[in-house]
């Protein structure tokens, strides 16, 4: 990159005439080879290769046109997952199988939620181990879930978060129909659960939902609220043609958004092993009439990969990034195409749903590496083009 914007100057004043004679043609318009020019090569590719200011000057030059290259094809990956579906026999944009209300095929349904989440203003908090409060705000009167689907509790308090960080924030059912999907740890004065009724639950199963806070002396804080068990939605589907929906391409992790890590991941969140954590790679969840894929940043070998690129390149990182985004969002639309076709019953959606997560955990490792050879190559070809 820098040879395109440097020259070299020799001053050859203070050579002798041997000297001059052995490196310089009659007419003085080139070098002669010899011993003189190679031993001047020499001396000059080693103070180039040794110069910082030039390394640095050549990663910056290289940096800059990697990030240009990436901002282009970061706008072409829409089109480049569409192309690949394309391929693939999908219809994007045009009509295509999927299913529709209607007919005599059912299916079991998630409540369907309205809105985005939105990061609320952290509460004041006492400093530890002061607690004065701790309330279910939501869900109020009481909570009805839906076999097969989940529901939040959330509770406001002023304890500091050493609480939770001690293992003194609870919640129990009485009696015990519905166990934890989900956990977002006490911060900025807010802890929240995602509970759904346990495989053995019944519709109209009834109870209470009890939140407590214990102090380091033994007391406690606690607050309830009823429970309801609803039975399973369920809607009538058939085949017809519609419109493949769609898709955005979304990085997540449960540092900086745990509520949408557990919602994406309800059983990885608060608690969960790290190594679990590290395991899942992408999953893609249907939102707003489209396909939403999120992808993990703490995926173990998608987090090597980017640590070490990061320290040879930001811009062959970013190449990286890219090129891995197309792949798994290509996938992943597949894998939601042909589950949407499948009908499948209750019971066997979670044993389904264990072996997708397997396959797309075995896809991202191949596409890591995938991705990681693509992205050299296109860095390779941007510093050749330019030379």
């Amino acid at each position: 990159m820098v040879a395109r914007h440097i020259i070299v100057h020799i001053d050859a004043t203070r050579a002798d005439s041997q000297v001059r004679r052995q490196l310089f043609s009659t007419n003085r318009e080139g070098f002669k080879d010899g011993p003189v020019l190679t031993s001047l090569t020499q001396h000059l590719e080693k103070m180039i290769e040794e110069d910082e200011v030039l390394a640095e000057i050549e990663r910056e030059l290289t940096d800059k046109l990697a990030q240009r290259e990436s901002k282009s094809t970061n706008e072409e990956v829409r089109r480049q997952v569409q192309r690949l579906l394309l391929e693939a026999g999908l219809q994007v944009r045009q009509e295509g199988p999927s299913n529709v209300a209607g007919g005599s095929e059912t299916r079991t349904t998630s409540e369907k939620r309205k809105g985005r989440h939105r990061k609320a203003t952290p509460l004041p908090t006492l400093p530890y181990p002061q607690v004065t409060k701790f309330s279910i705000v939501t869900p109020r009167p009481k909570m009805s879930v839906r076999i097969g689907d989940n529901e939040t509790v959330l509770v406001e308090t002023d304890a500091d978060s050493r609480f939770d960080q001690e293992g003194r924030v609870a919640i129990k059912t009485e009696p015990n129909c519905l166990e934890q999907a989900g956990m977002v740890p006490l911060r900025g004065g807010r802890v929240r659960w995602r509970l759904r009724p346990r495989p053995t639950a019944k519709a109209d199963d009834m109870g209470k939902i009890v939140v407590s806070i214990t102090k380091p002396d033994g007391d406690q804080l606690r607050d309830e609220i009823d429970f309801e068990v609803l039975p399973a939605r369920e809607e009538k589907t058939k085949k017809a043609k519609g419109f493949v929906p769609p898709f955005e391409i979304i990085p997540n992790n449960p540092t900086d958004d745990a509520e949408v890590w557990t919602t994406v991941w309800p059983d990885l969140g608060e608690g969960a092993l790290a190594d679990v954590q590290t395991g899942v790679a992408y999953k893609p969840l249907p939102i707003g009439g489209g396909n939403t894929v999120y992808y993990s940043t703490i995926f173990a070998p998608f987090h090597e990969q980017v640590e070490k690129l990061t320290s040879e390149s930001p811009g062959l990182s970013q190449l990286f990034r890219t090129q891995y985004e197309i792949w798994i969002a290509y996938h992943a639309i597949l894998q939601e195409n042909s589950r949407a076709e499948t009908a499948t019953a209750s019971d066997e959606q979670e044993t389904v749903e264990v072996a997708l997560e397997a396959e797309r955990t075995r896809v991202a490792r191949m596409q890591v590496r995938q991705a990681r050879e693509t992205a050299q190559l296109m860095h390779k070809a941007i510093r050749d083009q330019s030379e």
